[in-house]
């Protein structure tokens, strides 16, 4: 088994170093529960989950936008690193959620992902903006 996604499936928040990519196809965006989006086929988005760049406890997860740069930022990412840890692992679904502030004093908790993870892959990625209540699920 891949040590990093067994490192997830124990819930394990101090993994040694690497890293395990999701890329995506498809994404539906939920707010109150409800589809406000439909699928968003060939929105091509990568999301990282690596041990805490910081050293730290937890990982580091960021999502890519895989379809071009941002024409203000001039990179492509799509969601800064966002600090975060396991709070929950149910057979082989995994939750984490942030913690701790960026250095603009946001929180990191406002942010968690849920990830199902099938024959050691992530197949699917669900992000939750706790604070807009909103959840956009990302699907190969």
């Amino acid at each position: 088994m891949d040590k990093f996604i067994k490192n997830l499936i124990e819930g394990n928040n101090f993994p040694p170093k690497g890293s395990v990519t999701f890329t995506s196809s498809d994404h539906v965006r939920f707010q109150n529960n409800q589809d406000i989006s439909g699928h968003n086929y060939g929105a091509n988005r990568r999301l990282v989950i690596e041990k805490n760049i910081e050293d730290g406890e937890g990982y580091t997860v960021t999502m890519f936008n895989l379809d071009g740069m941002h024409p203000l930022w001039q990179n492509n990412i799509q969601m800064s690193p966002k600090r975060m840890r396991i709070t929950n692992v149910s057979d082989n679904i995994v939750q984490l959620r942030g913690y701790g502030y960026d250095s603009m004093g946001a929180s990191f908790a406002d942010y968690g992902v849920v990830l199902l993870i099938e024959n050691e892959e992530i197949i699917r990625v669900q992000l939750n903006m706790y604070d807009r209540n909103i959840s956009i699920v990302y699907l190969k």
